[in-house]
Order: C-alpha cells, then sequence, then structure tokens
C-alpha cells in the first residue's frame, strides 16, 4: 500500500512537467493556522457528533508549516505541491490529544488575469498525511502514547478558496480560506465507536518567489 501510494504520489508531481511549455515555477513557504479536533463518536451518526450530543470535544488553534512549489502551467491553471509539519488534536478540559503529521497535498487550481492587483484563486486536490507521533496529555500531567491505536497513513481531500496579491515587486503572498477532510477513520480498533478528524477550518497563508528570479540572484 505504501508503495503505491509513493508511486501516485511521484506520478502527481511529475504531471507539471509535461505540462506547457511557457509555464513557470514558484516556490515558498506555508503556515497555516487551522482550528483541529480530535473527536470520539458513538456511531449514532455525524449529526449527533457534530451537536456533541452523542460525544463532547472542542477544538483548539493549532498550526502546519512547511515549504511548497507552485507550477503555472497555463494562463489561469496551476498545479503545486507542499511538505508540511502539522500539528492537530483537540481538547476536553481533563486531557488534550496532541499529533503530529508529515502532509503531502498536491493541488489543482484556478486563478484570474496575473495583471490584477487582487488574483481571486481557488485550489483542491488530494492530500496524503504521515503520523508522526500521537499522544495524550491529562491534566495531572501524564501522558500516554496512542500511536498503536492510530492509522498511520490517512488521507483527504483540502479546499481553499481566497486571493493572491503582490508585494515588493517580487514576492507573491496567498491568503485562502483553508478547509480539509480526513476521508478515512483514524482509529484501528474500532470503525464504528472509533476516533475520527473531519474537518480544520483555517488559513493557508503563502509567501512565493518566483524560481527564475531567485536563480538570478544566486
Amino acid at each position: 500500500m505504501k508503495r503505491i501510494l509513493f508511486r501516485i504520489c511521484i506520478s502527481l508531481l511529475l504531471v507539471p512537467l509535461l505540462g506547457h511549455a511557457q509555464g513557470t515555477w514558484d516556490v515558498g513557504a506555508r503556515f497555516i493556522p487551522q482550528a483541529t479536533t480530535f473527536r470520539y463518536t458513538q456511531g449514532i451518526g455525524p449529526l449527533y457528533d457534530f451537536l456533541k450530543i452523542s460525544a463532547p470535544y472542542y477544538f483548539r488553534v493549532r498550526t502546519a508549516q512547511g515549504v511548497g512549489a507552485t507550477y503555472n502551467a497555463f494562463r489561469n491553471l496551476h498545479l503545486g505541491a507542499d511538505l508540511l509539519y502539522s500539528l492537530q488534536g483537540g481538547g476536553y478540559e481533563q486531557r488534550k490529544t496532541n499529533l503530529s503529521y508529515i502532509k503531502l497535498p498536491l493541488w489543482i487550481g484556478y486563478h484570474a488575469a496575473a495583471k490584477r492587483k487582487l488574483i481571486f484563486t481557488i485550489q483542491s486536490g488530494i492530500e496524503w498525511s504521515y503520523l508522526v507521533s500521537a499522544k495524550v496529555k491529562y491534566a495531572d500531567g501524564a501522558k500516554e502514547n496512542i500511536k498503536p491505536s492510530l492509522t498511520t497513513i490517512s488521507w483527504g481531500v483540502p479546499f481553499a478558496i481566497g486571493v493572491k496579491f503582490r508585494v515588493l515587486g517580487a514576492y507573491y503572498i496567498t491568503i485562502l480560506a483553508y478547509l480539509y477532510t480526513d476521508i478515512n477513520s483514524l482509529s484501528k480498533t474500532n470503525r464504528t465507536f472509533g476516533v475520527y478528524n473531519y474537518s480544520y477550518p483555517g488559513l493557508r497563508i503563502s509567501i512565493d518567489q518566483p524560481l527564475n528570479q531567485l536563480l538570478k540572484k544566486k
């Protein structure tokens, strides 16, 4: 399974190389403040869980950060890939879950004409997550490793919409409203009365520079 996912990732990353010959590359940093939660369900249904009827849960503000590359394949179409270190997890008063992931989002997006001051952009794709660590911290300071009970590799569908603008003539800043939904359960032990990731609303902030300008500086 891991080999299949690896081959898919490599194939998708090579897609930009086969695109339009006049395309350009942008590279830069990514920062994502996000609201995350780690929810135990009772198996009654998503609506009951969302309304906290079956099990209470709380969102926490956590962050993901890393680097990314964007290939402007056509006039209004771009492809992209990020490599992120993402902190997630929810919390109760008595305990908090702390999850660490390495994430690989692969994007396809639409952007308006680049000559505008504010460039509208919308993106979606697929995202793989690799669980690095998972611990529960209790009110008395005790910690418990829960990684053996969780799915190591998960995947989901990210969606982002926002604007892009140029700063200092050389940098592009993109600010997007960001939503990520994990498709498969986090729990390996019980798929019905298990633990799930649903959605993480937040901001996806990118600071990019055209690769050809970056190479000229060297």
